[in-house]
């Protein structure tokens, strides 16, 4: 979630003294109570009003309605059962329709809440929007037996140093068993103080990881993203408003730290996960599942569906029912920002002995170091 700007808005609604100090952005966000969240006055700033529904879906297919229930097929053959009021599915019953709709987290997309509903006619000579940026591939679930996971679409790095929007791509085969450990990393952005990105990175014992030529990578990163197209840059204001999507991009830890301190001039920081063995394991495998899944359609948010939450998420799966991390606040019924903004997330999974501290600072002399 790269820093910039909010806008003017944001400055004139804090007190002069937080104005003063820093740039308005995820700072001033981190700071927000939920209630002063909901006052913005953004152009276009929308949260959810219900706690239960915090990803934006829009979608064409046709409507179908089986034995009670609202189906959605789409073009590409996915099917989404839709919370739909019976009287207004049946009106659109075979027809094709574009919809505007709610899931409730990214690993919960069981049944969408529609929030807009029409019937939609292709168009001879439609528009077709710009390709995809190609730094980022949507991961594949190739194959699950015998212990081993085999996924497609990794970036990976051949020839030892990155080359600006030149990127290589092969499988990669993991026997999860083999996990070694699991790592938080924050990616900081100028201030640090202020703004960061956080992915995962997964080492593995020998033998747990292998990409398609053989070779055993150091590590293998999930880190969630925009997926932004030709054009589009991204921000933490398109972010609140639904203008590029999502997608949870794998990559071997020599492309994504190459790509980050040789190309982009930033570091890593590394925290361990502090999780049991069997915890790592299920780690590993939800994240690749839920990489896997086609998220054509849905919305990148930068409070409610972005880079860290998503992490959480995946971590509330695996973890007791009484150590898991609120994602909603109460009682304002929106998104808890400690949950959501990556420097906050680290300091809170601390607290709750889930993160070891800083591990060592991935800049150009320790590029090279492997991570245990």
């Amino acid at each position: 979630m790269r820093l910039k700007n909010l806008s003017f808005s944001i400055l004139l609604s804090l007190p002069l003294s937080a104005a003063a100090q820093t740039p308005a952005g995820f700072a001033e966000l981190e700071n927000f109570s939920a209630s002063r969240i909901k006052q913005l006055t953004l152009p276009g700033l929308e949260l959810p009003a219900d706690k239960k529904w915090g990803v934006s879906y829009t979608l064409k297919g046709v409507l179908a309605v089986d034995e009670g229930r609202v189906l959605l097929n789409t073009a590409d053959g996915r099917l989404f059962q839709l919370d739909l009021a019976p009287g207004k599915a049946e009106k659109f019953n075979g027809r094709a329709v574009s919809v505007e709709a709610l899931a409730r987290q990214a690993d919960d997309l069981s049944i969408l809440r529609v929030e807009s509903i029409t019937e939609y006619t292709p168009k001879a000579g439609e528009v077709v929007p710009p390709p995809y940026q190609p730094r980022r591939r949507q991961a594949r679930l190739l194959s699950d037996k015998a212990g081993e996971l085999v996924m497609d679409n990794v970036r990976t790095l051949r020839g030892g140093r990155p080359s600006d929007g030149s990127f290589d791509w092969t499988t990669a085969s993991l026997r999860p068993e083999l996990i070694k450990n699991v790592y938080f990393v924050k990616k900081p952005f100028a201030p640090e103080f202020v703004a960061a990105h956080s992915f995962f990175l997964f080492t593995f014992e020998p033998g747990g990881l292998r990409d398609g030529g053989g070779s055993e990578p150091a590590g293998l990163t999930l880190s969630i993203e925009g997926r932004t197209r030709v054009g589009q840059n991204f921000s933490p204001l398109t972010g609140l408003r639904n203008k590029f999507g999502i997608i949870w991009n794998l990559s071997t830890w020599e492309d994504y730290a190459g790509r980050t301190v040789l190309l982009e001039k930033g570091h890593l920081v590394p925290y361990p996960v502090q999780l049991s063995h069997v915890q790592k394991v299920q780690l590993l495998r939800e994240s690749m599942a839920l990489a896997a899944v086609d998220r054509e359609g849905e919305f990148y948010h930068t409070i409610t569906n972005n880079c860290t939450n998503n992490m959480l998420i995946i971590m509330n799966r695996v973890l007791p029912e009484n150590r898991r991390i609120k994602m909603w606040a109460i009682p304002y019924m929106v998104y808890n920002v400690r949950a959501t903004m990556p420097l906050t997330v680290i300091k809170n999974l601390q607290k709750k002995g889930l993160l070891g501290g800083e591990f060592i600072n991935i800049d150009a002399a320790t590029l090279s170091t492997r991570l245990p």
